[in-house]
């Protein structure tokens, strides 16, 4: 971790000291003061954790901080901090002020090469941090990019197995063009959202994603399938090679015709099966170009429900 301007920002030694003994899963750290070629001023800190340390723990606590993950082992590291070692002559020791180095506990004895690097990669990947900010934290992980999405999703459904999802869906519609699936996108980050439009494969390319939306949809799906999709139990969405379990929490519906034109035969037909698909949505949007209705499906205690736009009338 380096800091510039400490003073700055006030992160004295002391005030480093007392934010690092806060974090307990910390046994050792070391830090020295520098002078750059520049002129600036700033603070080294070598963090070593019993077990692996959050990077938003650290970037919450420094937020004007920059961190690096640590390369090659826990005294190697030291020696950079101190200066000694290897650093001892090299040219970087004159930046070093002298009497600023301080240290906390015992210096790791562990190991160095491969296993190493791959579980720190592991770690880095099991906090939640995506793959742009590994590489600029430390770019020799380049050449395992592939492997990091490949790790990312195991983590991802693992978790899903055995967990139950609140979900949250909603229905929009409305003509083209009037930015249905750009609010969402917008919303949530492009990133974050998979949007289904291939009805016959729709699940193949989905990475976990918080957010999904179902495109120009139009009955595409057999109402049991759906409702499968629409409910909060574990579920393992069918691919085309293996088999991917839903993360998603906010499910968004999108169409150019109103609810109460979806699934018409199976609203004559299996009107309970059409009734447990509505009771699975929460909120409907309609979009109409300059304004934005927003309404839900009212259920009456008596057991009857408030007709919905285009709806099919049974009578």
């Amino acid at each position: 971790m380096t800091i510039n301007n400490p003073q700055k920002y006030g992160f004295t030694h002391e005030k480093i000291k007392e934010i690092l003994g806060s974090l307990k899963s910390i046994d050792y750290w070391c830090m020295a003061d520098e002078i750059g070629e520049e002129g600036t001023y700033h603070t080294h800190v070598f963090i070593h954790g019993v077990n692996a340390i959050m990077f938003t723990t650290l970037k919450k606590r420094f937020p004007e901080a920059h961190f690096d993950y640590g390369n090659g082992t826990s005294q190697e590291n030291r020696d950079y901090v101190h200066k000694t070692g290897k650093w001892l002559n090299d040219k970087k020791h004159e930046t070093c002020v002298d009497g600023t180095f301080e240290e906390f506990g015992e210096c790791p004895v562990d190991r160095k090469g491969a296993n190493n690097f791959l579980a720190d990669l592991y770690s880095l990947i099991e906090q939640g941090l995506p793959n742009a900010q590994i590489i600029d934290m430390d770019p020799s992980y380049i050449p395992y990019i592939d492997k990091m999405d490949k790790i990312r999703q195991e983590l991802i459904q693992e978790r899903s197995k055995n967990t139950w999802r609140d979900l949250h869906v909603s229905y929009m519609y409305g003509d083209t063009g009037t930015g249905k699936t750009r609010s969402v996108m917008e919303k949530y980050g492009y990133s974050n959202v998979y949007r289904v439009t291939d009805y016959i494969h729709p699940f193949d390319n989905y990475l976990g994603q918080d957010v999904v939306i179902f495109e120009e949809y139009r009955s595409c799906f057999r109402i049991g399938d759906f409702l499968s999709y629409l409910d909060g139990y574990p579920i393992a969405l069918p691919c085309r090679y293996n088999n991917k379990w839903a993360c998603y929490t906010k499910v968004y519906i999108i169409s150019n015709i109103p609810l109460g034109e979806q699934y018409p035969i199976v609203q004559k037909e299996e009107n309970g099966s059409y009734l447990a698909f509505l009771r699975r949505i929460q909120d409907i949007y309609h979009f109409t170009g300059d304004k934005i209705e927003h309404s839900t499906i009212q259920f009456l205690s008596d057991g009857f429900r408030l007709i919905l736009d285009g709806e099919n009338i049974p009578f």
